[in-house]
């Protein structure tokens, strides 16, 4: 072993075919492998080499998530908004057609947004203001001298108080009383049964409102029997809607009937005030076709007076 060669580094980081050594002692023969003096030789390099002090080469894991965003930052609700026009419709059209396979639910559990929420919350307030005012318009249009209308610009802040507390409080408060309710023993519907979560929710109640809008332009039309025929069918159609989605959730809750009934009485609660806040004499639509009838009638009184007043000529 001791008449071995010395091999140059140089050499070593070459491509070469080294022969085989013969050792003089026990006339054995010693391969030498070029692959174990091209890897022992890069290694030791490698490591020795002064540039390496303070770097830190270790592979980096092949599957690693980005860092989860503080809630208060304006990052963590970019997710929320990264949505299409396409995702937005089917949500608005399952938001409309209560059905029994939960669609609104299926559309919002891999991805829910606030995209679509917030501009249906923001179209119905000033949907439900200009309605309102138009409906006012028209009560008062047969008497243009008694009353001098005006807009109400009140109402466009009245009704965005209303709505925003409704699609924010409701579904947080709902949120924490189904966490307080869950029954976590039956394991087997767990899976499919969820409770959903608190921006889940927002986004559930705000696509339930998108029924309201059409509803409200209607309810400037002065029909009695229309304007609370439209009052139900919105009421019923977007509760069905909540209530389907959210029946996996309830299920799971030990007061499920009073948190369905609470979340029905809500829903109501909502439309009446939208048609009797911002409508107020839609009751009346009565009196107010009966109006110029009379006037008509007092006119004719008045007239009939003034001739009895008058002397008879002979």
């Amino acid at each position: 072993m001791t008449n071995l060669q010395e091999v140059p580094t140089e050499e070593l980081l070459s491509f070469h075919d080294y022969p085989t050594v013969h050792s003089a002692a026990n006339n054995t023969t010693i391969p030498i492998s070029e692959a174990q003096i091209q890897t022992h030789s890069l290694e030791g390099n490698f490591q020795n080499s002064p540039n390496r002090q303070g770097v830190d080469y270790a592979p980096e894991p092949a599957n690693e998530s980005p860092a989860e965003k503080p809630f208060w930052s304006v990052e963590y609700y970019q997710k929320f908004f990264d949505v299409d026009t396409k995702d937005v419709v089917e949500r608005i059209i399952a938001s409309v057609t209560p059905r029994w396979d939960n669609s609104l639910k299926r559309h919002l559990r891999t991805k829910p947004d606030l995209y679509g929420p917030f501009w249906i919350s923001v179209t119905l307030i000033f949907a439900i203001a200009i309605s309102s005012n138009i409906a006012n318009y028209l009560q008062h249009a047969n008497d243009p001298k008694e009353y001098h209308w005006k807009y109400n610009f009140h109402l466009v802040s009245y009704a965005a108080t209303t709505i925003c507390l409704y699609v924010t409080l409701i579904p947080f408060t709902l949120w924490g009383l189904l966490k307080w309710s869950s029954q976590i023993d039956d394991i087997e519907d767990l899976g499919e049964s969820l409770t959903p979560g608190a921006l889940e929710l927002i986004c559930i109640y705000g696509y339930s409102l998108f029924i309201y809008i059409p509803a409200s332009v209607l309810w400037s039309i002065q029909i009695d029997l229309l304007q609370w025929l439209l009052t139900l069918i919105a009421a019923f159609i977007s509760s069905s809607v909540l209530l389907l989605t959210l029946m996996p959730a309830l299920k799971l809750s030990r007061h499920k009937f009073l948190l369905a009934l609470g979340i029905l009485a809500c829903h109501l609660l909502l439309a009446a005030g939208f048609m009797l806040y911002f409508f107020p004499n839609a009751h009346n639509t009565a009196a107010v076709v009966q109006q110029p009838l009379k006037q008509v009638a007092v006119a004719v009184a008045a007239n009939n007076t003034h001739l009895a007043s008058e002397p008879s000529k002979v």
